[in-house]
């Protein structure tokens, strides 16, 4: 329940099978429990509200047969369960989903500025990530999205409190 975690991963099209594996091996890998433990790499939601409305969502998500993957969830505590959902694009996510989820929409690589443009035309703005090696590629972004923070090849998480800016817009 961050508000800079990522909530929808954009994959081009001829990179999209290897992707899916790489995230599916790696969710397999989490450690879901008690947040106290170092071992632990998702914890319990903030409270029973999130719980339901995301549990909800996720429920709903899979009743539409757009779950990719996800976990269980652990017996007791305020936990859901990480979910991979598959959509066309920023334009199917109604509502951002702080906890758990990850959103992930596909395009082909002569698309870019749809993408830019669906982005944009959402609405949020706190936190954009981009992992490419064109220079030119990572530029058009950096130049023509609407975010707060930028970051390019690099984790999207963790602005050095004191040191560094966090704002958005949207």
């Amino acid at each position: 329940q961050r508000c800079s975690a990522l909530r929808i991963l954009y994959v081009q099209k001829d990179v999209e099978k290897k992707v899916q594996e790489m995230l599916t091996g790696a969710m397999k890998e989490l450690q879901l429990g008690n947040p106290w433990s170092i071992a632990t790499d998702v914890g319990p939601l903030i409270d029973a509200e999130a719980q339901d409305a995301i549990g909800g969502y996720c429920r709903e998500m899979e009743a539409r047969g757009k779950v990719v993957a996800k976990l269980d969830a652990p017996e007791g505590g305020r936990f859901v369960a990480p979910h991979v959902i598959s959509v066309r694009g920023m334009e199917e996510v109604e509502r951002e989903v702080f906890g758990p989820v990850l959103h992930v929409a596909t395009f082909a690589a002569d698309k870019i500025d749809a993408v830019i443009g669906a982005i944009n035309a959402r609405g949020y703005g706190l936190t954009f990530g981009l992992h490419t090696r064109i220079e030119g590629r990572a530029q058009h972004f950096v130049d023509d999205i609407h975010a707060g923070n930028i970051y390019v090849n690099r984790n999207q998480i963790g602005a050095v409190v004191g040191s560094q800016p966090f704002g958005g817009e949207g």
